[in-house]
């Protein structure tokens, strides 16, 4: 190989690297058979309690913005939720990797 060429592939990998260490890690995904709710309006946060999770590493996880929320496939507002959430069969719960809190509940 040229010289050139091996500049080349040494900058190439040395992006490749540096591009791969920027990602972040993906959410987490923990399933329960069922929830709890508490929310604080005048704080906009809250926690969710979770029961007969094996997968959880915590009896409850936080939020400080309302959630998103998936209802059959279908986004709900977070007041429909906080009326529904019972009737919630093996939520599904996308939490932050690092920080665990929850951004999306699915059911």
């Amino acid at each position: 190989m040229k010289r050139s060429h091996l500049s080349t592939a040494f900058i190439f990998c040395i992006l490749v690297a540096t591009s791969v260490a920027d990602v972040p890690a993906r959410d987490i995904a923990i399933e329960a058979n069922g929830i709890r709710v508490e929310y604080n309006t005048l704080s906009n946060s809250g926690k969710i309690h979770v029961y007969h999770c094996e997968q959880c590493k915590q009896s409850n996880y936080s939020f400080t913005k309302k959630p998103h929320i998936m209802r059959k496939g279908k986004t709900i507002s977070f007041d429909v939720f906080m009326q529904d959430f019972w009737n919630a069969k093996y939520p599904t719960l996308i939490l932050d990797s690092e920080s665990l809190t929850v951004l999306e509940v699915v059911y």
